[in-house]
């Protein structure tokens, strides 16, 4: 499998946003780092995984992984793209609006731990933040975490929508 062409399909910019490959593997690891810019964990992401498999480092799909007690964010190097900052559950959905120049973090989480939620919360204060949510009972609690959100359809992601769609969530609420 071609990672590059995996992530270029899922609007993950490598110019923008970090990633490291493992060819033979095929998997592609995501750095996350706290807000002090230290690395406290990494997210894999198997092409060929079985979501089924949750979490499992060999078989799922994804796998992420984090120094307790540490919560982490992905997509900071995003931080400037925008006035607007977009916060999302995962990655593919933040790279997705990175992808189209603006600032989007995801937060790894339906509900980010102590030290993000209280950082949410101070950024809130001087730059608007949209959640976007999974349109699922669990994604829809990220919403309390932005000054604003957008409920994604009934089990749909960033990653089911069009092109269209993403523009017009954007315009909406990043222009």
């Amino acid at each position: 499998m071609n990672l590059k062409k995996y992530l270029k399909d899922r609007h993950f910019d490598t110019d923008l946003h970090t990633a490291w490959f493992d060819h033979d593997a095929e998997v592609v690891t995501f750095p996350i780092w706290n807000l002090s810019g230290q690395l406290i964990g990494y997210q894999t992401c198997r092409p060929n995984g079985e979501k089924k498999q949750f979490n499992n480092p060999r078989l799922g799909k994804y796998y992420t992984y984090f120094t307790k007690p540490h919560r982490g964010v992905w997509g900071l190097e995003s931080w400037y793209s925008s006035n607007v900052l977009f916060i999302t559950e995962g990655v593919f959905d933040a790279a997705r609006l990175t992808d189209k120049g603006f600032s989007a973090i995801c937060v790894m989480s339906n509900d980010p731990g102590k030290v993000i939620r209280n950082w949410l919360w101070t950024v809130g204060k001087t730059r608007p933040i949209v959640a976007v949510c999974d349109g699922d009972k669990a994604g829809i609690k990220l919403a309390k975490y932005g000054t604003l959100s957008h409920i994604m359809s009934e089990g749909k992601d960033l990653g089911d929508v069009s092109d269209e769609y993403v523009t017009q969530i954007l315009k909406r609420y990043g222009e």
